[in-house]
């Protein structure tokens, strides 16, 4: 895989302008195309309600009166399909009757403009209706994420408490022998610590998302020897060795907290899916102006389906944790958005022989 994923692009707001003479098409789109609008042209009912599905248009403006299907008929299709309902239609047309204007914003157009047209007006209503739906939409989105949000930590949290429910019932059977028992504190001790590096992680996200964090100046090695201490207790259960391979120390640019929440989870992952006897190795290395931190394992790895959907939220990846920990929905989601929020980025490539490299990607201070 590349270092670092491409960011999409976001691209222009796409308007369906549809009008049944060519002049006036010409004179719509040469003024929306100048105000930095994408335009897909339709001189016809039919042939918008064609194009609507490949273009995804932000708004549309619509003639009244066109050959074969009307304005009006147009909408009423558009209204009546789930997919379309909420896409702002605004009439441009010649017909300024009361009676028909009445009618447009009772079939559901958001607005109604007559022609011939003030350039200001149009772009100026063009404008407010495609910032409203943009700002329903990322609306509508938030509400998802943060019911998925809910949805998740709710499930992930009830593995940990079964966890030490199941654990804690096993130790109730007086006939239990002392190992046993010790295995199954361990296991309350576990799972508890797990939940707890859950929780934190999200209240860090949560707290970061808030209010700015400066940015510090960090050493490399302090950071990979403090990540490794919180989960010694997870790797010596899993009789995993970890080991940091840096020769000399170097600073990164972080947060402090968002930098060990990234390397915290990245570690929580190999050991999760790392064989029992197995090693994992934390690694740091400068490249030109940014510093490197890596986590490498000796696991399954990633496979090719997986690796599409990596860092996307509420995604469970088909590989499973060794010893039947628990594996959330977020972590890795969380971990490249916190990496983005200190200029860096976060990716995985293959390990020669098997398994896994997580790289947790900062800017070195200038003056290294």
């Amino acid at each position: 895989m590349s270092e670092s994923e491409k960011t999409a692009d976001i691209g222009l707001p796409v308007v369906l302008v549809v009008d049944d003479q060519e002049a006036n098409m010409r004179v719509v789109g040469q003024l929306l195309v100048r105000s930095g609008y994408d335009i897909v042209p339709a001189f016809n009912g039919a042939q918008a309600l064609e194009r609507i599905a490949s273009a995804h248009p932000d708004l549309i403006l619509l003639d009244m009166r066109m050959p074969g299907m009307s304005g009006f008929e147009v909408l009423q299709v558009l209204k009546d399909n789930a997919d379309t309902r909420q896409i702002p239609v605004i009439f441009l047309t010649a017909d300024d009757e009361r009676e028909n204007v009445a009618r447009a914003l009772a079939a559901g157009a958001v607005d109604y403009i007559t022609k011939p047209f003030v350039a200001e007006e149009l772009l100026g209503r063009v404008k407010t209706h495609i910032d409203l739906k943009q700002s329903r939409d990322a609306l509508q989105r938030f509400v998802s994420e943060k019911q998925q949000m809910v949805e998740t930590i709710a499930h992930d949290l009830r593995n940990y408490f079964a966890n030490i429910q199941f654990a804690g019932d096993m130790l109730r059977d007086p006939d239990l022998d002392i190992p046993a028992r010790l295995r199954l504190v361990e296991s309350i001790r576990t799972s508890s610590d797990s939940g707890v590096l859950f929780l934190q992680a999200l209240l860090d996200h949560q707290n970061a998302q808030e209010k700015g964090v400066s940015v510090e100046h960090l050493s490399a090695r302090k950071l990979l020897s403090e990540a490794a201490a919180v989960l010694a207790r997870m790797a010596q259960t899993k009789r995993i060795e970890v080991r940091i391979a840096l020769v000399d120390d170097f600073e990164v640019c972080g947060h402090r907290g968002g930098v060990l929440h990234v390397l915290q989870n990245l570690i929580s992952n190999a050991l999760k899916f790392s064989p029992a006897d197995s090693e994992v190795v934390l690694s740091a290395a400068k490249f030109g102006s940014r510093g490197r931190l890596s986590v490498i394992d000796q696991g399954p790895g990633v496979s090719k389906q997986d690796q599409e959907r990596l860092f996307q939220r509420y995604v469970r990846l088909s590989a499973m944790p060794t010893n039947g920990e628990s594996s959330t929905g977020l972590g890795l989601a969380l971990a490249k958005q916190r990496a983005r929020t200190m200029d860096g980025d976060l990716w995985y490539d293959d390990r020669d022989g098997g398994g896994a490299i997580f790289t947790l990607d900062l800017a070195l201070p200038r003056s290294s």
